[in-house]
């Protein structure tokens, strides 16, 4: 299957809401604490986390819609009752999404390696900001987790710069070995077959904060 790396957020046709499922009949269980990964690519990484933690839910949102119909795809063939991918752009989704699920079942979310949109003019297209995180510093819960990795030193600066601007999130390790599941996104893997370094953080949501 040929792929498009790179999709421009921006263009109009990704600027609407694809129709929401009913989330009844995806989850067996809807109430179980809830991990959204931002980015999701391939899915390989949510499939292994879906199968190692059958307490959770797992919920990816992609922008690449091939991607997205392989993913589901792969998820009924293994009867994966703790797992979804949806297909959006995160900033255009993401509230309509949190908004159509039970309140108070967001614990997690993990962004691995994002675009970092190099040239200046570009930057604009970056998945962090801090619309995204006030949206969803509004629907994690107290003492939730965001997730973010990185092989890119500049944008984890700039991503670390945008957590700054919502003080409900703040930064609770970094510089971590490995991401915290041990279970390496595809991604992971193959920067650090190259020696690259990976840049980690974890941001919590802090305790009694509403948003």
């Amino acid at each position: 299957m040929r792929i498009h790396q790179h999709v421009n957020p921006l263009e109009k046709k990704y600027l609407v809401v694809p129709p929401i499922p009913d989330w009844n009949i995806i989850y067996k269980n809807l109430d179980a604490p809830l991990l959204l990964d931002l980015g999701s690519a391939a899915g390989h990484f949510l499939i292994k986390m879906a199968q190692t933690y059958p307490d959770w839910n797992f919920l990816g949102i992609e922008i690449r819609k091939p991607l997205v119909d392989r993913a589901n795809r792969w998820r009924e063939e293994m009867s994966l009752t703790n797992l979804y991918f949806f297909f959006g752009q995160v900033q255009i989704v993401l509230r309509p999404v949190l908004e159509s699920l039970p309140k108070g079942i967001l614990h997690y979310v993990t962004i691995n390696f994002p675009d970092p949109w190099f040239k200046k003019r570009h930057r604009k297209r970056r998945m962090v900001n801090e619309e995204l995180l006030t949206t969803l510093a509004e629907y994690l819960q107290p003492e939730g987790k965001i997730f973010v990795q990185t092989d890119v030193e500049e944008l984890m600066l700039d991503i670390k710069s945008r957590f700054t601007a919502v003080p409900s999130l703040q930064l609770y390790q970094e510089g971590m070995d490995s991401n915290p599941f041990g279970i390496p996104t595809e991604r992971e893997i193959s920067v650090q077959r190259l020696g690259r370094v990976v840049y980690r953080a974890l941001y919590i949501k802090l305790p009694h904060s509403s948003n």
